[in-house]
């Protein structure tokens, strides 16, 4: 698969919090997958509600798991960072589901050299299904996370040097993290093939306000240029999200 040298070890992490059903889902396509150097780690934050014991009972399936309590899903990611030994690593959290059986295989042949590898995502929503392609990504970088993160593998050692600012951004700091990495001048390649399944109705959706201000945080400190379009964006956005909210189109907890 490498030209003869050993195939790149690839980490996939999933962090759980009282989501056994979803957990099954994302578990069963990792498991599906035909490609052979991978390891998969699971982080628990202290579930109630029967996660663990679908741990347990699937124990022989992940390499290395825990179940613990964190301050949110960033802080949760940071702790599958510190867990995993891959040179790449994609967070396919709970519910969340590789396109196909080979997605992880196609990914890495040939073999990337890239800080960042990215693919794109197909959005489960409540009308259907949505196709996100992740091209043109710097041009619209300011107004949004232009690379859905279970599409994204990013380097481990990036990851180390650089994690995410769970304090800061604890709804968007996947967002923070894309924003850093590419406007420092990180390396990237693009692969045009569908990598992740998603539901719209994640956390991120349903704390939709905190969403917007975060990242509205982040872009007017990372693009100040673009203020105006920043806040012109932003407040588009809220419109739209509230009036998706009124209509019950997103779903509380």
């Amino acid at each position: 698969m490498n030209g003869g040298a050993s195939p790149i070890l690839v980490s996939v992490v999933t962090v759980v919090r009282n989501d056994a059903q979803g957990l099954e889902r994302t578990m069963d396509s990792v498991a599906s997958q035909d490609y052979s150097h991978m390891e998969y780690v699971v982080v628990d934050g202290a579930s109630t509600d029967g996660t663990v014991e679908v741990l347990q009972r699937r124990e022989a399936e992940i390499d290395r798991w825990i179940s613990e309590p964190d301050s949110g899903i960033f802080d949760a990611m940071n702790k599958g960072i510190r867990l995993v030994s891959g040179e790449y690593v994609c967070f396919m959290n709970t519910g969340d589901r590789f396109v196909s059986t080979d997605t992880v295989s196609r990914m890495f042949l040939p073999t990337p050299h890239a800080e960042l590898l990215w693919g794109d995502c197909i959005i489960e929503t409540m009308k259907g299904e949505e196709y996100d392609r992740a091209i043109k990504v710097l041009k619209r970088l300011h107004r949004q996370m232009t690379v859905c993160h279970q599409s994204l593998f990013v380097k481990r050692s990036a990851l180390l040097a650089r994690p995410f600012d769970a304090l800061s951004f604890p709804v968007t700091a996947d967002y923070d993290f894309f924003c850093e990495r590419l406007l420092s001048g990180a390396s990237w390649e693009y692969r045009p093939l569908p990598v992740s399944r998603i539901d719209d109705r994640g956390s991120s959706v349903r704390l939709f306000r905190t969403n917007i201000r975060e990242k509205r945080r982040i872009s007017l400190a990372r693009f100040p240029r673009k203020r105006l379009a920043v806040l012109f964006h932003s407040l588009l956005l809220w419109l739209y999200m509230n009036a998706k909210f009124l209509l019950k189109g997103v779903h509380g907890r």
